[in-house]
């Protein structure tokens, strides 16, 4: 059944999203229930199967320089539809709450050796134009071939994402670094709802694979920028745990296993501290 609902919300918006203000916002919110939908779903049979709680919401905090490995989310799930709309910022609502075996904590890709975070040190390190970064001439590359790359459709408004990463790093270079739900309060206040959404959405995502080790899977400029700028902990949301790891929450959770037995590194765990 969710299925056919998903069909028919990314047809519809597929269709008209672009066209009015009034259809455009009409159909952001129904993506947005859709997915809170579904991670709510989630939060619910997870109080079934697990003792120890898994909130995708729920923000842990962690130092930058801990998160290394990246897996992508294909490799975690296949479950994505071949015509996902770019709206529905896949993978964060559909792996949000979700634990999976396998071998995709064990991948060997790492953040530092990305192609955006080697222009990211090119650039604000090393003083070198956005325009001669690999991060920038593969994106424009893409983008003249047809693609759309974070919303971009042109060189000129991908110029003006790089304008928003550059006042994004010396915003929190001046004033620290802020939640989302901190960011847009200074508006005006958020409903818990929301607060949810934009966590899922906005913050840092990793998964936590068998050994607990943060793995990083969303949110690569924030990343970035948190690691460049030495920031001591940065708020994140987990989407996946390995079944290994869970298993072991749960163990912790339900007794069976007395915490004070466990390594240091182990039983301090954000993701492990969060219910002892």
């Amino acid at each position: 059944m969710i299925d056919h609902v998903d069909n028919a919300l990314r047809t519809t918006q597929n269709a008209v999203v672009g066209r009015h203000p009034t259809t455009d916002r009409l159909i952001q919110g129904l993506t947005e229930g859709y997915a809170l939908s579904w991670i709510y779903a989630r939060m619910a049979a997870a109080r079934v199967r697990h003792a120890a709680p898994i909130q995708p919401g729920r923000l842990l905090w962690v130092d930058p320089a801990e998160i290394q490995r990246t897996v992508s989310w294909t490799e975690v799930s296949a479950d994505r539809k071949s015509d996902e709309h770019p709206r529905f910022q896949a993978p964060n609502y559909r792996l949000a709450g979700r634990v999976f075996g396998g071998e995709w904590d064990r991948r060997e890709a790492w953040v530092e050796q990305s192609t955006i975070y080697q222009s990211f040190v090119e650039h604000f390190e090393e003083g070198v134009p956005w325009e001669r970064t690999a991060f920038y001439q593969e994106s424009t590359a893409a983008i003249d071939d047809g693609a759309t790359l974070w919303g971009c459709e042109t060189a000129a408004t991908f110029d003006e994402r790089c304008a928003e990463v550059e006042q994004l790093y010396n915003r929190i270079g001046t004033d620290g670094y802020k939640t989302q739900c901190e960011l847009h309060e200074q508006a005006r206040p958020i409903a818990a709802v929301d607060r949810l959404y934009r966590a899922v959405w906005g913050e840092i995502a990793v998964s936590v694979g068998r050994d607990g080790e943060w793995i990083f899977v969303d949110g690569r400029n924030r990343l970035a920028i948190a690691k460049l700028q030495k920031i001591e902990a940065v708020p994140v949301v987990v989407l996946v745990r390995h079944r290994e790891w869970q298993q072991l929450r749960n163990r912790v959770a339900r007794g069976v296993v007395d915490p004070k037995g466990l390594p240091v590194d182990v039983r301090s765990h954000p993701d492990m501290a969060a219910f002892l």
